[in-house]
């Protein structure tokens, strides 16, 4: 009984044996290796250009119904290869600075063309697609390694071509941006009460210094460092930049700074000088962009900070004065350079003139005006932040005590006429002047002011009359005596005829 179970036993696992000998067969003579193997690859993002390598053959002499096996054209990669082990062989494959003249280049895809390319007509290996060059922004790219053909458990079939590869699904290039902002105005001492500040435009006095912030996000990562970033600015001849001013900070997601040592970057000047616009840029060290530190957090920017005063050539009116961050620029370790354009800040400033005339609305040259920001102050006629004297025209136009044209920012202010002209009087009441500006939400036509006085300048006129001033001594104190001895003998002679007068109606 023993035996006869024994034997049944043998015989159906011949049974079964005898029924997969077909299947695996079958199989096995369903894997046609003369057949070319193909894919399409697309990418969505423009600047990325991919490489695709042959880094494996098939062993033709290796039979199975659901694997097959390659031989490894990369020394790097003959383990993994070996083992079928594709996550090793792909990090062996990113690993290596250059690709061997054995791995053979089946072609390129640019993705600037935004469409899909099919590789086609390949013999059955191994591929490596991988990106050569990208845009300086990015972060991280993941390669892709491709062996065809395959056994698909879901098809029960050998597959020897794959569709649309998405290149795109496997970079992170991020989203760099710079802002330039107006952070802070700082009194220069007239009139501080009244300055207006946003992030966008100031208004402003002159001597006010007023800071600058320029935010970018970081590109490259550790793995991908940058080459070069470089912040541009261009800065309007009304503003003086303070060359000791500036500070560079990393700054995290949490707002945690970090300053840079002044060694870590570089300020250049293009174009800088008296009535002309000051050009610089700041670059970071290339020293410095190796280092992992500018790379740390996943969300992390530059922040450069600035500060430059106004000065007396600043352009008065809705014009202003602009600060502009042209651009972002950043390139990768392939020389690839990317750019980001900067935005626009301004600042405003205004001023006040007067014309001088006399009692006949002819133009008065010789009159003295103080200006002042306080009302205590112009009727004390104490600490006046400028000063002017009408010209042959009668115009006035105010100047700091070192000679600098004034400019100020809205507000009220005070002048007081403080010496006319030899035989004017002295116009003596405060003269109150409202120098007026509003600013809107929205840049329209140039500019954030929605009014403003004309051509950004207050004017006030004074009228003067003419007084007689008799001068004492010489010819004058003769006059004098002569005008002193008329009256008398006027007055004697109304006496004598007024006595006269009183005895005849005395006699009658």
């Amino acid at each position: 009984m023993k035996h006869t179970k024994r034997i049944v036993a043998i015989c159906l696992v011949a049974i079964m044996a005898l029924m997969m000998f077909p299947m695996a067969v079958s199989a096995a003579e369903h894997l046609d290796t003369t057949q070319k193997v193909s894919f399409t690859v697309n990418c969505n993002k423009e600047g990325y250009e991919f490489t695709v390598y042959k880094v494996g053959t098939l062993d033709t002499t290796y039979v199975s119904p659901y694997e097959t096996k390659y031989t490894s054209l990369v020394p790097a990669i003959d383990d993994a290869v070996l083992n079928g082990d594709t996550n090793a062989m792909l990090a062996a494959l990113d690993a290596l600075t250059t690709m061997p003249a054995t791995a053979t280049v089946v072609g390129t895809y640019n993705s600037t063309d935004l469409g899909t390319k099919a590789f086609t007509n390949l013999d059955q290996g191994i591929y490596y697609i991988k990106a050569t060059n990208y845009p300086a922004g990015v972060k991280s790219v993941t390669n892709s390694v491709i062996a065809l053909p395959y056994y698909s458990d879901t098809n029960n079939d050998w597959v020897y071509s794959v569709d649309n590869i998405n290149l795109a699904t496997k970079v992170v290039d991020g989203d760099v941006t710079t802002e330039k902002i107006i952070s802070e105005v700082t009194d220069g001492g007239i009139n501080a009460t009244d300055n207006t500040h946003t992030t966008q435009y100031a208004d402003a006095s002159l001597g006010d210094v007023i800071t600058f912030d320029i935010t970018s996000s970081v590109a490259g990562s550790t793995s991908m460092k940058l080459g070069s970033y470089v912040v541009y600015d261009n800065m309007s001849a009304g503003l003086t930049l303070d060359k000791n001013s500036f500070e560079v900070y990393l700054v995290k997601a949490d707002g945690t700074k970090t300053q840079l040592a002044a060694s870590d970057y570089v300020v250049t000047y293009t174009s800088e000088g008296t009535n002309q616009p000051t050009v610089f840029n700041v670059a970071l060290t290339n020293e410095y962009l190796q280092k992992n530190d500018f790379y740390a957090a996943d969300v992390v920017s530059t922040l450069v900070r600035y500060d430059a005063t106004l000065n007396e050539n600043a352009v008065v009116g809705v014009e202003g004065n602009p600060n502009e961050e042209v651009k972002l620029s950043y390139s990768n370790k392939n020389g690839v350079t990317s750019e980001v354009a900067g935005n626009t800040v301004y600042v405003y400033t205004y001023q006040i003139t007067a014309n001088k005339f006399d009692e006949k609305d002819s133009p008065l040259q010789g009159s003295e005006f103080a200006l002042y920001d306080t009302e205590a102050n112009a009727k004390a006629m104490t600490n006046p932040i400028a000063t002017a004297t009408s010209d042959a025209n009668g115009f006035v136009a105010f100047e700091t005590a070192d000679g600098k044209a004034i400019k100020l920012q809205k507000g009220t202010y005070y002048a007081v006429e403080t010496k006319a002209p030899e035989g004017y009087n002295v116009y003596g009441n405060v003269i109150t002047i409202d120098l007026t500006a509003e600013y809107g939400d929205t840049f329209v036509n140039g500019t954030w002011v929605t009014s403003a006085p004309e051509n950004g300048t207050v004017h006030f006129e004074v009228h003067n009359t003419r007084y007689i001033h008799l001068v004492t001594g010489g010819e004058g104190r003769t006059t004098m005596y002569i005008i002193g001895l008329s009256v008398v003998f006027v007055g004697a002679a109304v006496a004598v005829a007024y006595v006269v007068s009183k005895k005849r109606k005395a006699t009658n």
